[in-house]
């Protein structure tokens, strides 16, 4: 986490910390992701409901990550959040991968032109995150707009974790790629979980007269 947006961070933790005795902030973060990726997209109405006395916090709280994660989109807001409301340690899928790791990754794993990512247990997208900064910054950004992402996690808090978080990422750069997916899937079996977030550039096209 950066001197940039650690009072940002701080305040998050703040708001999630008066859900502790309504809902528990676990609970809370996880009502909180299905709500914020549900009102982003219209996609996968969120399972648990927030009470309507905490909405105010969830709303402020979207505020808050969003504004963390546009201002430093490459510290893994969302996965220190995560690991502060103690998801690591409740049996649940998510183990946080440190930024300067995934920092580390593409860099050996490098990038051409043409290149493509897939990694079979995103997260909150780290690792993706951090092979595309990779890229804008020895490419270009016609380089990152020219390859897919391909993304996937078996659990489903994950799949939309990473959604927001590379959303933000995109908005904050102000560019795209090509195609993503961002799947929720078992990668042994190849079960689908029921969840998947597709995107793909448009091309604008017009017609002289």
């Amino acid at each position: 986490m950066t001197p940039q947006i650690t009072p940002l961070a701080n305040k998050a933790l703040t708001l999630i910390e008066q859900a502790r005795y309504r809902m528990g902030t676990s609970a809370f973060v996880e009502a909180f992701i299905d709500q914020w990726a549900y009102l982003q997209t219209g996609l996968y109405p969120p399972a648990n409901t927030i009470p309507d006395e905490l909405q105010p916090v969830a709303i402020e709280l979207s505020h808050v990550l969003s504004a963390a994660m546009k201002q430093d989109p490459t510290s893994d807001v969302i996965g220190y959040v995560l690991s502060m409301s103690g998801f690591h340690k409740k049996g649940t899928n998510y183990f946080p991968t440190p930024p300067g790791v995934g920092r580390l990754l593409s860099q050996l794993v490098g990038s051409t032109p043409s290149a493509d990512f897939f990694e079979p247990c995103c997260g909150s997208g780290i690792n993706a995150i951090q092979w595309m900064e990779h890229l804008l910054e020895s490419q270009g950004p016609e380089a990152l707009s020219s390859a897919s992402i391909y993304l996937e996690d078996i659990d489903r808090l994950m799949v939309k974790c990473c959604m927001l978080q590379l959303f933000h990422f995109f908005e904050s750069r102000n560019v795209s790629p090509k195609t993503l997916s961002i799947v929720g899937i078992d990668t042994l079996s190849r079960r689908p979980t029921g969840i998947g977030y597709y995107a793909q550039q448009r091309v604008d096209t017009s017609i002289a007269a």
